[in-house]
């Protein structure tokens, strides 16, 4: 990434970033603060010329509307896929919409070059739209919450398998509050962590005053106030251990199934195949709204799968080629010891307790410590912003194009493989529901 100082060709001053236009800005009048318009998606056009500025907020309308409808919900993968085509809108427009007299960084060719990347991108999601079944909206109320049940479902059995590994992370912020006798401490050494969640969730109003930059408001959610606290002291991001607190709080509402049969048996590629797929699950089930508990999941999975299998090098993506870790294969023949019935709950607790820690050091991994410092200060009142410095904007949108690129590829590459194993099985190409006319019997079976 270019520093802002460097010259690239001749003397082009350093741009100066520009704070982006909101979607109600960029829309105008075509804003709507409530949503009912129900649109289509946009067709796409074949001359890149077409995406004008106009064109592209007509996309941007689409894309807004679509992901705010209190009613017709896009799938969890659909709301991911269609944000990045918002996004897309907007960071376009925004280099569409040059400011008269604004100094440029790059040569107008340059520039050309990445806007026009950012319309052939554009034109590649519309094409997706128009045949991806999970950027459709349902269509009636009773789809609609047909979808919503099915996901809750889900999401459930999510919950019962993999709530337990906040458990120590929850336990270590009662510890660090009760310590330090922060305000609203109690609330966390007492009570159960369900009704920590819902005084979290109640408390959420203020917080999003605080995050807006409003001050002294530390008496008015005691409950945060405490665990951001304590999050400060254990090295932990606040925004991340809230998110936690929320998801075992639901967690402890739910009967738990976990691992532990797969690893006492030995199963050790079902265990592979079970974590493989849950960690893509998790971008089919939880909505583009609750990013931060997708990520929260992505992580825990990831610490999972990284603690009891050695991936292959050359292709890591493969769960068929793991092998097991010695840590697992360690605590297979510990479950098959002498006396299991009473190793069980202890082993199942060092597994939970490794996987925590294997858990946060990945969360502290992935903050640097000027952000703890900063969400610290901002909670206790005391003002110490760290300094940042401005990177090239326009380096900065061509690699933001090139993440987008990749995010939208995997998106339609897993849910078009949902829908090739759809057709295959269950269509039996007269559009009747049907095993496929050359489907081979095992005569073993």
């Amino acid at each position: 990434m270019s520093s802002p100082d460097q010259t690239i060709g001749v003397n082009f001053r350093p741009v100066q970033s520009r704070k982006r236009a909101r979607t109600q800005t960029l829309l105008g009048s075509e804003y709507e603060e409530t949503v009912t318009s129900i649109l289509d998606p946009p067709q796409p056009l074949q001359e890149l010329s077409e995406y004008t500025s106009e064109r592209v907020r007509k996309g941007l309308r689409y894309a807004d509307t679509t992901l705010r409808h209190p009613h017709r919900k896009i799938s969890p993968a659909g709301g991911i896929a269609l944000q990045l085509y918002k996004d897309t809108c907007v960071n376009l427009l925004d280099l569409l919409d040059v400011d008269e007299g604004e100094v440029l960084e790059k040569p107008t060719e340059e520039r050309k070059a990445i806007e026009d990347s950012h319309r052939v991108f554009l034109r590649e999601m519309e094409k997706g739209m128009q045949i991806s079944a999970c950027m459709r909206v349902t269509n009636t109320n009773s789809v609609e919450e047909l979808q919503q049940q099915l996901l809750s479902l889900q999401r459930t059995a999510f919950h019962g398998r993999y709530g337990d590994y906040f458990a120590e992370i929850c336990n270590d912020l009662k510890v660090a509050a009760e310590k330090r006798k922060v305000a609203g401490w109690e609330t966390l050494s007492k009570g159960y962590w369900s009704d920590t969640a819902n005084r979290v969730e109640m408390e959420r109003p203020i917080y999003d005053r605080h995050l807006k930059g409003e001050s002294g408001l530390q008496e008015k959610m005691p409950t945060t106030y405490a665990i951001h606290v304590a999050c400060y002291a254990l090295g932990l991001h606040p925004g991340d251990t809230l998110q936690i607190v929320k998801e075992y709080g639901i967690r402890n509402d739910l009967l738990h199934a976990n691992l532990l049969p797969m690893i006492k048996e030995g199963l050790f590629a079902d265990l592979a195949r079970r974590l493989y797929l849950d960690r893509i699950d998790i971008l089919l089930l939880i909505p583009q709204s609750d990013e931060a508990g997708r990520r929260i999941l992505e992580g825990l999975l990831d610490s999972m799968i990284d603690l009891w299998f050695d991936k292959d090098e050359l292709d890591p993506g493969n769960h068929q080629m793991w092998t097991a870790t010695s840590q697992l294969k360690s605590k297979y023949r510990e479950l098959n010891a002498s006396s299991p019935v009473e190793n069980e709950a202890k082993i199942n607790q060092e597994i939970s307790k490794a996987t925590t820690k294997a858990f946060k050091q990945n969360l502290r991994k992935s903050h640097r410590e000027d952000e703890l410092v900063e969400m610290f200060a901002k909670i206790t009142g005391r003002k110490m912003p760290p300094k940042r410095v401005a990177s090239s904007q326009l380096d900065a949108e061509r690699e933001r194009l090139a993440v987008r690129k990749k995010q939208w590829a995997a998106i339609m590459n897993l849910t078009n493989q949902a829908k090739s194993l759809h057709d295959a099985y269950i269509l039996n190409g007269d559009g009747e529901i049907g095993e496929p006319r050359d489907i081979i019997k095992d005569k073993e079976l």
